[in-house]
């Protein structure tokens, strides 16, 4: 049975299209297909009398053509700190049976191929962030800024909340190394990230 969920925290995603990614506009994404990792941090989360304070969950896309319309593959991956309960509670969660944000993207996507558990690290100094989960995933990521030196941002965002924006930001390392076919080097394009407050009532 789906329990009552909602998670607190910092999210960070990086995609090989240049700043910003065009996709949000219905647009193909730079070369043809999206390679993308997005990760969520929980700073506080629930799910029914599960806590999931201080873990974390994500996911590596691949898709071809236009993001919104679907055909995603997807590995999900999951922060090695969490136990048996609580990794079972994140997969709930990110892959859309808990019901929630990530149910409305569940039908874009066509394949799950994997789940996999690592260590999660998550750090941030001044306008640089830094994320990696194991050996498979390396995000270092700086604000992005416009006029009047004022942080970039996008709205609506598809994985955060319709009324909260998603910072922009450009990568100086992004990389994933799973298996042939989600292994890349997107360093240099776009990154989103921010603060982020879900739920699924």
């Amino acid at each position: 049975m789906t329990q009552d969920w909602n998670l607190k925290g910092n999210f960070v995603e990086a995609c090989n299209c240049s700043v910003p990614c065009q996709c949000l506009w219905y647009e193909p994404a730079d070369d043809g297909g999206c390679t993308f990792a997005g990760f969520w941090n929980i700073e506080e989360g629930t799910y029914g009398d599960v806590s999931l304070d201080g873990l974390g969950a994500g996911m590596l896309v691949f898709d071809e053509g236009i993001l919104f319309e679907g055909g995603w593959r997807v590995v999900l991956v999951i922060d090695e700190a969490a136990d048996e309960t609580q990794a079972e509670a994140l997969e709930n969660i990110f892959s859309g049976q808990a019901g929630g944000l990530f149910e409305a993207a569940a039908p874009l996507i066509d394949t799950v191929e994997d789940s996999v558990v690592v260590p999660f690290s998550y750090a941030t100094k001044d306008d640089h962030l830094s994320f990696s989960a194991g050996d498979i995933v390396t995000i270092e990521t700086d604000s992005a800024v416009g006029f009047g030196d004022e942080q970039g941002s996008v709205y609506p965002h598809p994985f955060i909340q319709p009324d909260e924006r998603a910072n922009t930001g450009k990568t100086t390392k992004a990389t994933v190394a799973f298996d042939d076919d989600f292994s890349w080097d997107v360093s240099g394009n776009n990154s989103y990230f921010g603060e982020f407050e879900m739920a699924n009532s």
